[in-house]
């Protein structure tokens, strides 16, 4: 295998970088398919073979490594389009996901509105259950509570779930016996648990970013799904990386499992790439543009050795 591909897909284009042993590196351009972003992929790949004057499996099967970061999960943030989600907490604490850290941007602006949580209030349910710091049970959990709150999401129609309850990170008992429920009682849903994901001690941190990967997991997961069975049927046989927000890469089914870490996938490698380019002619950091082509999605970045 020759072919090393990175690919960008964003929400008008989709971008390829074609590197070969012995050969420049040649860049192709698609139109993105919002509607399958995969078959895009698919469609510059295509395209990419028949500059090189081989057909799509030749190709497919000379390729070692497909190196993708996707605008997914940005996109389905940013129009507010991910999965009807509900969230099971600490009774009490519903509305933590709405107070964020009590910051507001506009501080002497008084009619300032933040944006809308990713699932209203009437989907955040509150259970009885409560940890102490050190994990030791104060309030048993009222699993009675658990189950109103499914039927609430099976009424509403809900595909995810999340559930993070205070001081979990300490005690996953809560946590595990709640998702047990969920598990049997709808097991088609998506279902995120805060300390498999996020096991950290700050409780807004960890309960936004259990929403955050409920949220955008179907998406995802619906979206990768797609895409290895497309690269399959066209005969790759290499191995397919997702980039995460953080520049690194992770294996299709992490990125399923784990989907919110990929919400700046699209975006984390311009930075990466420009610091590679910095290096190799002598500088520590340099200033990379992302320029999308919607003005919400315009992205700036700086990028520095540390």
């Amino acid at each position: 295998m020759t072919f090393k591909i990175g690919i960008d897909v964003g929400g008008t284009f989709t971008d390829f970088l074609v590197t070969r042993e012995g050969a420049e590196p040649r860049i192709f351009k698609t139109l993105s398919t919002p509607q399958d972003p995969a078959i895009g992929l698919i469609n510059g790949l295509e395209e990419i073979a028949a500059a090189h004057d081989l057909d799509i499996g030749a190709l497919a099967g000379e390729i070692e490594t497909i190196v993708h970061g996707t605008t997914v999960t940005t996109n389905a943030t940013l129009t507010l389009n991910g999965a009807t989600t509900g969230l099971i907490t600490t009774k009490g604490l519903r509305d933590a996901l709405e107070m964020r850290r009590g910051i507001r941007e506009e501080q002497y602006n008084n009619r300032y509105t933040n944006v809308p949580p990713l699932v209203p209030r009437y989907r955040r349910v509150g259970v009885e259950g409560r940890l102490d710091r050190n994990g030791k049970e104060v309030t048993a959990l009222n699993l009675g509570d658990v189950n109103a709150a499914i039927e609430l999401f099976q009424a509403e129609g809900c595909d995810a779930v999340a559930i993070c309850f205070m001081n979990a990170f300490a005690n996953p008992d809560h946590e595990h016996r709640a998702a047990e429920l969920v598990r049997a009682k709808m097991p088609d849903a998506y279902l995120t648990v805060s300390n498999e994901l996020l096991p950290s001690i700050r409780f807004y941190d960890r309960v936004s970013t259990t929403v955050l990967n409920s949220y955008v997991g179907p998406k995802l997961t619906a979206y990768i799904d797609s895409l290895l069975k497309r690269l399959a049927d066209i005969g790759f046989g290499g191995t397919l990386l997702i980039m995460q927000s953080n520049g690194g890469v992770v294996a299709p089914e992490v990125a399923q499992t784990r989907a919110g870490v990929t919400l700046l996938s699209g975006p984390a490698a311009g930075p990466g790439v420009g610091l590679g380019y910095a290096r190799a002619h002598g500088r520590n950091d340099c200033l990379t543009v992302d320029m999308a082509a919607p003005a919400s999605t315009r992205r700036w970045c700086r990028t520095a050795t540390l």
